[in-house]
């Protein structure tokens, strides 16, 4: 990943316990927005305990859906997951490439 990079730290963002789906959305709306204008964005999920699918399905899933699986890896990180929180977010990504 190349360029000036974001920093989005979720749990100070939205908490530990991730459900709200209006929230993935304008987690997604903000990230979108910063790579256009010539960022790449971390998100670090440290202190997150859990997430729904429907809010990965909201947020990560519909960038990896509308604009690929290649612009996801070159421009957004994903760190500090818990084993269970990587899961989720794989989890909710296959779920919308079903769809």
């Amino acid at each position: 990943m190349k360029g000036p990079l974001i920093y989005y730290e979720i749990k100070e963002m939205y908490g530990s316990d991730l459900s709200s789906t209006k929230l993935a959305t304008e987690l997604r709306k903000s990230i979108l927005e910063e790579i256009d204008l010539g960022f790449n964005v971390e998100v670090d999920f440290k202190g997150v305990r859990s997430l729904s699918s429907g809010w990965t399905r909201n947020s990560f899933g519909v960038i990896v859906k509308t604009k690929g699986e290649e612009f996801f890896k070159n421009h957004i990180l994903l760190s500090n997951m818990t084993k269970g929180v990587r899961e989720s977010v794989l989890e909710g990504i296959a779920e919308i490439l079903e769809v």
